[in-house]
């Protein structure tokens, strides 16, 4: 590892050619890619499946530069965008602008999983280098995706089907900025923006704090699951109607291609329009219900609809009720699509915690999930219908701001009431909870707490004293104990409550004389006179002393009387003062004996046990006995 002066001297290190520094442009360019690249694969989808339509197909009425052209519409269909066919007799054209809300996930799913990785650093990058800025990766890839739907609008502009250049240049980029955005606002961490002006001063501050994030959440996810509730009722509607009419819809199946590709051709249609009668289905729940074309209404409660035309033999319009309005069954049907939804409302609008919200914000919380319903449900209208012809069929479909507004009122008729009911009974259930606990709580204890838990004072118990046993001989040291607690007493430090073994043979150490060496108390020795002395004159050391383990609250024992130095009284509030100065030194058999390979075994093996077998084994190495230098120390 080069040292921090080398880079001082030198300067900065060139990067490495296998990482290069980031550069803007680089991001910029790779994010339009990505755009390019979720377009081309869009389109390249499209392709695959009208050509191999094309192919099976006994009657093919163009070439493949048709066909290559017919996918390009689609694609530009499934964005929003209006077609426009060409009749026969030459006397004007024919719209088409029902989009197909199956081809219109193929896009948008494309989009956002693109957008979700257009903040991430391209491949040739440092992995912890940052990517684009939001803004930059957003304008870079919606770019890249209008880029090659303008390609496509030029390719598509002529033909016996085409596009209308006015709608794609509206609804295409609208689509494509939608979901991008989603996309790259979730890569973002999903930020939130301040409050504009204007609605700072139209707003009061108490209303604007009650939108945190957590509000928010419940919010959207009770508009998701009461919108979600409602496509599955129109979707148990839809196949209630197709098992009533099933022998009309095998009929229009086998009416209109007598051969087997066509059949095919003819249910891959029925499955794009499948999610399409899903929503006209829900509408219909709804009690708004939808039109077929020349102002015609299919509601429960068509009593003065004008009639309906002459519609094509298809499979999903044979699943259509009879005209007027509609029986027992199907106003049961359609209040429960409605009911179900605005329970589901409720059920959302209410946290599945301990935490219990207030009525204030429950309430609040099913209004606003009401109105993202109505939202979501009006945007689902819109781009359920379309225009498939002209006069009769100029409009087809359930108006959506009808729609919206309808599921909005009902959501929100339903959904605060339920709301509240789910709180009260939730809470009913948390206080028999708590009830639960309070009373096995009451049910242990005697007397005057009982007393005191009935008035809301909450006695608890106080747990038992671990009493430690007292015996007669030395402690037994446990056969297994926390490697933490041997490495904290090993540093100096007692753990509360756990055993203090006693060995036979203890050595106490100083921690800040490391390495080791032997501490001398002066309470507990006897003074050594500073002149050296004979080894053959000196007492012999005694060769190993017992010294019991003190915990921090006792006191050591009393020092022998002897002529050792007299103690400093000091007050009992004062810290003791460390002595800095050096004891008077040992004679020359301690540092030999200190030296000794067997007392260094000893010790070692001392520092062994008490570290929980953490200190390797003993190595004996012989070292000539030092003498301890008075003034060193």
């Amino acid at each position: 590892m080069a040292p921090v002066s080398l880079y001082a001297e030198h300067g900065t290190p060139p990067s490495s050619p296998h990482r290069p520094a980031p550069a803007g442009g680089s991001a910029a360019s790779t994010v339009f890619l990505g755009g390019v690249l979720a377009a081309g694969l869009g389109l390249g989808v499209f392709s695959m499946a009208v050509l191999a339509l094309w192919i099976i197909s006994p009657y093919p009425d163009s070439g493949p530069g048709g066909a290559l052209r017919v996918a390009a519409d689609v694609w530009l269909l499934a964005h929003g965008a209006d077609l426009v066919r060409g009749t026969e007799l030459g006397s004007g054209t024919v719209p088409v602008g029902l989009t197909p809300l199956a081809c219109t996930v193929v896009p948008c799913t494309l989009l956002y999983r693109a957008a979700r990785h257009a903040l991430d650093p391209p491949e040739d990058w440092p992995p912890e280098a940052p990517g684009p800025p939001p803004r930059t990766a957003f304008a870079a890839m919606l770019g890249g995706y209008l880029l090659v739907a303008a390609a496509a609008v030029l390719y598509a502009s002529y033909g016996p089907v085409r596009v209308a250049p006015l709608s794609a240049l509206l609804f295409v980029p609208l689509c494509a900025a939608v979901f991008i955005g989603a996309g790259v606002w979730t890569a973002a961490g999903r930020p939130g923006w301040p409050a504009p002006p204007a609605v700072r001063r139209v707003v009061p501050a108490a209303v604007r704090r009650w939108f945190t994030h957590d509000h928010l959440a419940g919010v959207v996810r009770a508009g998701i699951a009461a919108t979600v509730t409602l496509l599955i009722g129109g979707t148990l509607l839809l196949a209630a109607a197709l098992g009533l009419h099933a022998g009309l819809a095998r009929e229009a199946f086998a009416q209109l291609s007598p051969v087997w590709s066509g059949r095919v051709s003819v249910a891959v249609l029925c499955a794009a329009l499948l999610p399409n009668a899903v929503v006209w289905a829900a509408a219909y729940g709804l009690g708004t219900g939808f039109t077929v074309g020349a102002g015609s209404v299919v509601a429960p409660l068509a009593v003065a609809a004008p009639p309906r035309p002459r519609l094509p033999d298809f499979p999903l319009l044979a699943a259509l009720p009879a005209p007027g309005p509609a029986g027992p069954a199907g106003l049961a049907a359609a209040a429960a699509v409605t009911a179900a939804t605005g329970a589901a409302l409720a059920r959302a609008a209410v946290r599945r915690d301990d935490d219990l919200p207030g009525r204030c914000e429950t309430a609040a919380t099913a209004v606003l999930g009401a109105v993202l319903c109505g939202v979501l449900t009006m945007a689902l209208g819109y781009a359920s219908g379309g225009p498939v012809g002209r006069s009769t069929l100029a409009a087809f479909g359930p108006c959506g701001w009808r729609m919206g507004a309808t599921v909005a009122a009902c959501a929100a008729a339903v959904g605060v009431p339920g709301a509240l009911v789910v709180r009260w009974r939730r809470g009913t259930v948390l206080r028999a909870r708590e009830g639960e606990v309070m009373r096995e709580r009451t049910e242990r204890l005697r007397g005057w707490r009982r007393v005191g838990h009935t008035l809301g004072l909450a006695v608890e118990e106080p747990a038992p004293r671990p009493v430690a046993p007292v015996s007669a001989g030395p402690a037994v040291a446990p056969e297994r104990r926390s490697w933490w607690r041997s490495l904290a007493e090993w540093f100096g430090f007692r753990v509360p409550g756990a055993p203090v073994p006693e060995a036979a043979e203890t050595v106490t150490y100083e921690p800040e004389t490391l390495p080791l060496r032997p501490r001398q108390d002066a309470d507990r020795r006897p003074p050594v006179s500073p002149s050296p002395e004979p080894p053959e004159l000196a007492d012999p050391p005694p060769a190993a002393r017992s010294e019991p383990s003190l915990s921090p609250h006792q006191a050591p024992a009393p020092a022998s009387p002897g002529p050792g130095p007299a103690r400093e009284r000091r007050p009992w509030w004062k810290k003791p003062r460390r002595d800095r100065a050096t004891p008077p030194p040992t004679p020359e058999a301690a540092p030999q004996e200190w030296h000794d390979p067997a007392s260094r075994e000893a010790r070692w093996a001392a520092l062994k046990n008490a570290s929980g077998d953490l200190v390797p084994a003993f190595e004996p190495q012989e070292q000539p006995p030092q003498a301890i230098d008075p003034a060193a120390q």
